[in-house]
């Protein structure tokens, strides 16, 4: 392969306004950083509450443990996702019964995941949580969904890992059910190179995840723990990462957006895209694609790898992973049709002459 010359994507350290956030925070607590961070991006999603930790796996985790996940219970997840969705499950003993997707938006199916819920009560034990995820930050069929958890009495926390920016119908995902969670992993629109955070409206929630994130400490003038913790807490200099980029937040998905924009207009119908219907706002923070009938990824990957271009496969659907083929699933085809045939094109900050190359190149394997 030729040395790399378009990465997937890279997120460069804004160094001078990370340097501009650490001055204005001389001599001030530390923490201070985090709780401002906190309270931003309960300014940015509209959650009255927000709890920035080292991940959104710990978000994820945290967030189950909230809803009273405990071992044996079943959390209903979509199978089309990245396996932090799935783990923190597993960290608590339940158990994941995966849901296959929509073939327009790629989340999960709302009629598949009634069916899951009836198939589990027919067999004597109601799912505890339904985990839906806004897969590559487009919004899941939230009217739907809600519709189904209400029905059968089941909470749902949002994994919007993906989606900071997403909105549906007006409001912002994570913000839709009992809790929701971010990641700021290196390549996602908002980063802090490393972290995440859980969102809620419930105070009671807050009080638990804040406590838990710090060793389950109690307040007290010494050392006392009541309950098993874990070391969840976002660093300072997480945070302030996060501080020195949330202000051109919307600048990022405006730009994000004007690059799917520019592979949908080139590559026009000659692939599959996910759907964005008028009621919800995506974020585009991943150019996903599928290729048409008799075209290999692996073909695209290596012509795009010549030109030193990186692109990778679609999600390995959760159900067809090693590690969880144990265990139940809801599958119409769906996300193994996705992995089949669906590939990431580089989605970072691209010029345009570097836009129309790939495009170029992608449409030269199509003939």
């Amino acid at each position: 392969m030729k040395d790399l010359v378009i990465p997937l994507s890279y997120t460069p350290i804004p160094t001078e306004a990370l340097l501009t956030v650490l001055q204005s925070y001389s001599n001030r607590n530390h923490n201070d950083l985090v709780t401002d961070f906190e309270k931003k991006i309960s300014e940015v999603t509209g959650a009255k509450y927000a709890v920035a930790l080292n991940s959104g796996t710990a978000a994820i985790h945290l967030g189950l443990k909230a809803l009273d996940v405990q071992t044996d219970d079943i959390v209903l997840v979509s199978t089309f996702t990245y396996v932090a969705s799935v783990n923190p499950i597993r960290y608590l003993g339940a158990i994941p019964f995966f849901i296959d997707s929509c073939s327009d938006d790629w989340n999960m199916d709302p009629v598949l995941l009634e069916e899951a819920i009836e198939q589990c009560i027919h067999s004597g034990k109601k799912p505890k949580v339904i985990l839906v995820v806004h897969t590559y930050g487009m919004p899941a069929k939230m009217k739907e969904i809600k519709r189904i958890a209400g029905q059968y009495h089941i909470p749902i926390l949002e994994d919007a890992a993906e989606a900071i920016g997403s909105t549906y119908q007006g409001q912002h995902v994570g913000t839709l059910a009992e809790i929701g969670i971010f990641s700021f992993n290196n390549n996602k629109l908002l980063t802090t190179y490393g972290g995440g955070a859980l969102v809620t409206n419930n105070q009671e929630v807050v009080a638990k995840v804040n406590s838990w994130a710090g060793q389950s400490r109690d307040n007290l003038p010494f050392y006392e723990h009541r309950e098993i913790g874990f070391n969840y807490k976002m660093s300072p200099l997480n945070a302030a990462a996060g501080l020195a980029q949330i202000e051109s937040l919307s600048d990022k998905i405006a730009e994000r957006r004007k690059i799917f924009q520019t592979y949908q207009k080139q590559l026009n119908e000659k692939v599959g895209w996910q759907v964005e219907v008028s009621s919800v706002f995506s974020n585009r923070w991943i150019t996903a694609v599928k290729l048409p009938h008799g075209v290999k990824v692996s073909d695209v990957q290596n012509k795009l790898a010549a030109k030193g271009i990186e692109t990778r496969p679609v999600w390995k659907p959760m159900h067809l992973q090693p590690v969880f083929r144990e265990f139940q699933s809801r599958i119409n085809g769906c996300s193994e049709r996705l992995f089949e045939t669906g590939i990431c094109l580089p989605f970072g900050s691209l010029k345009p002459d570097e836009l129309n190359g790939i495009c170029a190149l992608i449409k030269s394997v199509f003939n």
